[in-house]
């Protein structure tokens, strides 16, 4: 008898475990988006937010103050879009996702800035922040000095690519300020984010904000991020009837989960008018950002999860319901072909609508693309190339980057050009796996 009782206490004793412990893993399977912020991008209004002062990690978000450093400079004439980038072993050394090019190779600095916000190579950003700062460290300043006169006061930066690094951290509030800064500061660089892909040689790469761009009515940018102690990262816009609205998205568990939440919240956006100034809004949010492996925490949603959520059986739910992968919502339309197909066409449909625009990568290569020796004005007299075609007479080493290369003698940022790195298509012009060719995923990669 007293071995009985003690038998059935002991399988109570373990069901009760079992169950705290099942309950334990549900509620963690699946974490909400974890913070968001909607604005007008002409007034600064925001529309729309939560967690919007919480602590959290920019990963590859922080491209786009790599890319606001470099307009700056070439709007005020310091640089130009024609002065050329070179790979560095110290670039060439960063992790993917990346380009791969062999040290020495040479870029555009126009065809570099597509690499970085489309293909967010983060080699590329790179070379373009020690050929901008002359070093990565003067560049990671001029980063930060343009943060705190954004008003961007709890961000900080320790990089130009947002590879994993605790100390870089930000908040919905401060890269949508970026973002906005970005977006009305430079109207005419706005096409650098807003490409769906790039296109070198015979590959194409997309960028991780294209099913967004070319299935939501008026979008036009901006930038993804994605590192696994951040979750789905982006920040982006659409333009409708003469207005821009800007949407920042942190923490979602999956790219298409992204694209999703963020088509809801700017749609969302075209029906609101009035809100706090973000000059002025403030609040308190979490003072530490995720543990790390967030992305293991938070489960990346089924197809038929996200059309169920997302698709146009939802109607319109609140953003705070879109937000909770928890709350309860009516069965979608079925998405399988068979037991084992999914009909992604139908799930792509019925979370971001038809596809309204042609994929259209835009093509980047190395070298000058316009290899045409500078030319130099004497006097009223009409300009005469120097140096001759050929010669080198007139070539000096000047440091580019942390590396010497011969560079022709006409001041930088009027019209300077390199000598050209003929293109190839061959293999051997990339210096390191990971860039490319790669065909492994990598833990720290960003997009």
């Amino acid at each position: 008898m007293n071995f009985s009782v003690y038998w059935i206490a002991q399988k109570v004793r373990f069901f009760a475990v079992f169950a705290v412990a099942l309950g334990s893993l549900l509620s963690t399977a699946r974490a909400d988006i974890a913070a968001w912020l909607l604005m007008d991008a002409d007034n600064g209004q925001v529309l729309e937010h939560n967690a919007a002062f919480d602590r959290w990690y920019p990963a590859s978000l922080t491209k786009m103050m790599t890319a606001y450093v470099a307009f700056q400079h070439i709007s005020r004439g310091d640089m130009a879009m024609s002065d050329m980038v070179m790979v560095s072993q110290n670039a060439l050394n960063q992790p993917p996702s990346k380009m791969g090019f062999k040290v020495g190779t040479t870029i555009t600095l126009d065809n570099a800035l597509k690499m970085i916000l489309v293909k967010s190579a983060n080699d590329i950003a790179v070379a373009v922040a020690e050929r901008v700062g002359g070093t990565e460290e003067n560049f990671i300043t001029m980063m930060n000095a343009n943060a705190r006169r954004m008003g961007m006061s709890h961000t900080n930066f320790v990089n130009p690519h947002g590879l994993p690094d605790n100390r870089q951290v930000t908040t919905a509030r401060d890269m949508a300020i970026l973002a906005r800064e970005l977006w009305n500061k430079f109207p005419q660089y706005r096409s650098y984010m807003s490409h769906p892909g790039i296109r070198f040689g015979r590959r194409t790469f997309r960028s991780g904000n294209r099913d967004f761009l070319l299935r939501t009515a008026g979008a036009n940018g901006m930038k993804t991020g994605y590192i696994c102690n951040s979750g789905f990262n982006v920040a982006t816009s659409a333009t409708r009837n003469g207005r821009t609205v800007i949407a920042i998205v942190l923490g979602a568990a999956s790219s298409l989960e992204r694209s999703a939440f963020a088509k809801k919240l700017i749609d969302s956006g075209f029906k609101k008018t009035t809100g706090t100034n973000i000059g002025v809004f403030r609040g308190n949010g979490k003072q530490t950002p995720p543990k790390d492996r967030y992305c293991k925490r938070n489960a990346k949603p089924t197809a038929q999860q996200l059309v169920d959520r997302f698709g146009s059986n939802r109607g319109s739910a609140s953003m705070m319901a879109y937000a909770d992968a928890g709350s309860p919502s009516p069965k979608g339309k079925s998405i399988r072909l068979s037991k084992k197909k999914v009909n992604w066409g139908l799930v792509f449909e019925e979370i971001l609508g038809p596809q309204l625009k042609s994929y259209a990568p835009v093509t980047v290569r190395v070298g000058n693309e316009h290899p045409v020796v500078a030319l130099k004005k004497m006097g009223n007299a009409v300009p005469m190339p120097t140096p001759k075609p050929g010669s080198k007479s007139s070539l000096e080493r000047q440091p580019i980057g942390g590396i010497q290369q011969p560079v022709l003698n006409v001041p930088v940022g009027k019209g300077a050009s390199l000598q050209p790195l003929k293109s190839s298509s061959k293999r051997d012009l990339f210096g390191s796996p990971g860039g490319l060719y790669a065909n492994t995923p990598v833990f720290g990669k960003t997009q």
